[in-house]
């Protein structure tokens, strides 16, 4: 059975940043994956997102797709990872609502707050399109340097998918008793 893993936009920034903390770790990751013979997906909106990056301040035109995709399969925003980010949004948008009602301190929201709020509600529903996307493909893991992208797992409850830094390797074991099953992670 083939490995199947997602790379967050997180992980294809770090590919192109000139001072990235993550690059060695990528690379041993990209080696361990393709010894493994992993297949790598990602989504559409990480090709939105890493073109934002490399258009700023006047840069030259790039094809971010084709880069991508020379390293990952490129999934599209389909009905069944659009319903599924809208779950997932609801659910962390019902969380957010339950502790913002334990912290209320009857103060007007400052500006700051404000734009802080607004900022964290674009997070979120870029993390739930990377969250449903792999869940539709049916990714185990996640590869992502983004910590709060980490930890939505398990403010979701979804136990079939871990968000993990690509420094994280992946204890297997296998034989006879786990080929059916797949691996297990130790």
């Amino acid at each position: 059975m083939t490995h199947l893993v997602y790379f967050d936009t997180s992980v294809f920034l770090e590919m192109g940043a000139k001072k990235s903390k993550f690059k060695k770790q990528i690379r041993a990751l990209l080696k361990e994956l393709s010894d493994e013979k992993a297949k790598i997906y990602t989504s559409i909106i990480t090709v939105q997102e890493v073109s934002v990056a490399s258009y700023r301040a006047g840069a030259p035109a790039k094809d971010t797709y084709g880069d991508i995709s020379a390293m990952a399969k490129i999934y599209n925003i389909t009905k069944d990872v659009a319903l599924t980010c809208a779950k997932r949004e609801a659910e962390l948008k019902d969380l957010a609502e339950r502790e913002g009602a334990k912290k209320e301190s009857g103060k007007p929201e400052t500006e700051d707050q404000k734009l802080e709020r607004i900022c964290e509600n674009r997070r979120r529903k870029w993390d739930c399109f990377h969250l449903a996307t792999a869940q539709i493909i049916g990714c185990p893991e996640i590869y992502s340097t983004d910590e709060k992208l980490q930890k939505r797992p398990g403010q979701l409850g979804i136990r079939n998918l871990r968000v993990i830094s690509p420094g994280t390797s992946l204890r297997k074991i296998t034989g006879p008793l786990t080929e059916q099953a797949g691996h297990i992670e130790v």
